[in-house]
């Protein structure tokens, strides 16, 4: 549980995320060029010093092979964005508003029911009704709530009260 200092507290569960994976093609390529590689210098270490100079042109032309596919292989890295971990969110069809959403205040006398419109946002509901948000701090960070009672003034429906 974490306190914040709207009073606002909600369990965080966490997640693990799945290791990146090489892929397979890469390793392959990586693969064959050393293959080639090692071949090149055995081949090269073992012919006599009178050698066919069509032998060296050929261990000569694998190596540079060997070398243009691991520069390009490292520059595909590089240039790469990094893969998305989340997918972004979806506009939805529905104008409901998600009751995982909802913070409960409760107070001596009164309960009220307040809304974040981060975990809105995340949830796909678009075209909130910015005219009766109110901004808060919510865990340490700036985000705006909003009121059953501005929700359905903005043609959503808030989850019904237990």
């Amino acid at each position: 549980m974490h306190i914040s200092p709207t009073l606002a507290e909600t369990a965080l569960a966490p997640r693990s995320l799945p290791a990146p994976q090489a892929k397979p093609a890469r390793r392959m390529v990586a693969a064959v060029t050393i293959l080639a590689t090692v071949l090149g210098l055995m081949a090269g270490s073992a012919v006599p010093a009178r050698a066919d100079d069509d032998l060296a042109k050929a261990l000569a032309a694998i190596a540079v092979i060997g070398i243009i596919a691991h520069a390009a292989n490292a520059r595909d890295r590089r240039a790469a964005p990094p893969p998305a971990i989340h997918p972004p969110p979806q506009p939805v069809a529905t104008r409901r508003v998600p009751a995982a959403c909802g913070i409960t205040l409760a107070g001596d006398r009164t309960r009220t029911t307040i809304y974040a419109e981060t975990c809105m946002l995340d949830r796909g509901l678009r075209d909130l009704p910015t005219w009766c948000a109110r901004p808060a701090e919510i865990y340490g960070r700036p985000d705006y709530i909003y009121t059953a009672d501005c929700l359905r003034d903005g043609g959503f429906r808030p989850p019904r009260r237990h």
